[in-house]
């Protein structure tokens, strides 16, 4: 298949899975989650592992799944919200409530969005049992102090399993890439879900490929749904070079990469690499400042997977918002982009160019992944070039034939292909490529990188 119609291909694939699923309920533990990765596997043999409610993952548990049949606010016979004007009315997993009570409790109950007012907010609870409405400012607005309101969440929290997809193309070694994507984020687009549909496409165009790497894609419930599958997997931890998360990735701005805990390692380097290749310029930012989803659970004590997050967030816009409203003494959070948590955050901010594109960066990023290796020198004194037809002529080339003189001090094992280009400002590829003249000729030995080279 031509690279054009892999990417016909990448972005039909990610056009069917938002198309399905950008209204759905999707929540941590439901039905729609569940309904979500059928969906998935429709493109690639999932395998679904399904972890019990109550089951301890470290120091978490897995939560119920949660159910709702009815939500509403009504004044005599006008309903002011329902869940079935939309979901995003009743936060999610709120505990059941039926009762007349006054606006004034009533109120207490209620969110609205901070950047919109005609926005209705994403608001969960998972973990701590309470209830609450989303609305838009001008909802809110009509709820007076004084009157009565009839409430009801129907809802139900019960045991079942949470569950995780995987699909892992094997490659010939035992250790790891891993690509996360999360699926929950109930009726939103950029934010999770564009993400996971990337990274399926990105799965289809790697199946049937040799590669040295085993490449594991996860489709999780945020947090949660990382923990649950690293915590009863770990002896895999110490298998799993990298981990790559993506989303928000429909907007027009260029990538973005938000770095490992650990700034050494070389992901993020092959990452900047990559998008410099692909689009001419790369930014890069410091672990959780852009955003905080799983990679922060893979890159976190005592797993310390390098874990890094790509987006197409405009951070130094938010930087500059950010400083403009601080005031001291105090933290001013700005959200990632205006519709982020709420309905807003649907298929009109996706640009379907970009996410195909997005695509093909991961690609570029496996590419890179899959041809750097530690060349190990065999030879004593300098190679005799012009005998290997690797020799250059320094009146035609100066840098070049410099460049190929200090290319044999590097081979002692102590860096890889990539590392040596970056350090004689040499283009990745051809570095590769002289090296394989290198290689072919025994003058070199191709050794691998072992998982902690970089730390």
């Amino acid at each position: 298949m031509t690279e054009t119609l892999q990417i016909i291909n990448s972005q039909q694939i990610i056009r069917e899975i938002v198309g399905k699923l950008a209204n759905s309920n999707r929540n941590l533990v439901s039905d729609e989650f569940a309904d979500g990765l059928k969906c998935l596997q429709d493109h690639i043999d999932l395998k679904v592992h399904r972890y019990k409610t109550g089951m301890p993952c470290w120091t978490w548990n897995v939560p119920p799944k949660w159910q709702i049949k009815e939500g509403y606010i009504k004044q005599g016979g006008r309903e002011i919200v329902s869940i079935k004007k939309h979901p995003l009315h009743v936060m999610s997993y709120s505990i059941p409530v039926k009762k007349r009570m006054k606006g004034e409790e009533l109120l207490e109950h209620i969110h609205v969005h901070r950047e919109l007012p005609d926005a209705i907010p994403y608001e969960f609870s998972f973990y701590k049992p309470q209830w609450g409405f989303c609305m838009t400012h001008a909802q809110r607005n009509e709820i007076k102090a004084d009157q009565d309101y009839d409430v009801c969440i129907d809802s139900e929290s019960i045991d079942d399993h949470l569950s995780v997809g995987e699909f892992t193309i094997k490659g010939q070694s035992d250790e790891y890439i891993v690509f996360l994507g999360h699926l929950d984020h109930p009726c939103q687009v950029n934010d999770g879900l564009i993400g996971a549909a990337v990274n399926v496409a990105l799965a289809n165009r790697l199946k049937g490929q040799q590669h040295y790497y085993n490449y594991m894609f996860l489709f999780v419930p945020e947090t949660i749904g990382s923990i649950a599958f690293l915590s009863h997997n770990e002896h895999l931890i110490p298998k799993i070079r990298y981990a790559v998360f993506n989303e928000m990735v429909g907007f027009k701005n260029p990538l973005i990469l938000q770095k490992s805990y650990d700034e050494n390692t070389l992901i993020n380097q092959y990452a900047l690499a990559a998008m410099e290749t692909r689009q001419g310029k790369s930014m890069a930012y410091p672990f959780l400042t852009v955003a905080g989803n799983d990679e922060k659970i893979f890159d976190s004590p005592g797993v310390a997977i390098p874990a890094i997050s790509v987006t197409r967030v405009n951070q130094e816009e938010c930087l500059t918002e950010k400083a403009r409203r601080q005031k001291p003494g105090t933290v001013e959070l700005v959200l990632p982009y205006p519709q982020y948590h709420s309905h807003l955050d649907n298929t009109d901010l996706i640009d379907y160019k970009m996410v195909g594109e997005t695509v093909e960066y991961l690609n570029d990023l496996v590419n890179i992944l899959e041809k750097d290796f530690i060349p190990v020198r065999k030879f004593k004194g300098p190679v005799f070039l012009t005998k290997y037809n690797l020799w250059i002529d320094w009146r035609s080339d100066i840098k070049m034939s410099e460049k190929m003189l200090w290319l044999m001090y590097s081979l002692e094992g102590e860096m890889t292909a990539f590392q040596i280009s970056r350090k004689l400002d040499m283009d990745f590829g051809k570095t590769c490529q002289i090296l394989e003249k290198f290689l072919e000729n025994g003058l070199i030995e191709k050794g691998r990188i072992p998982i902690g080279f970089d730390r």
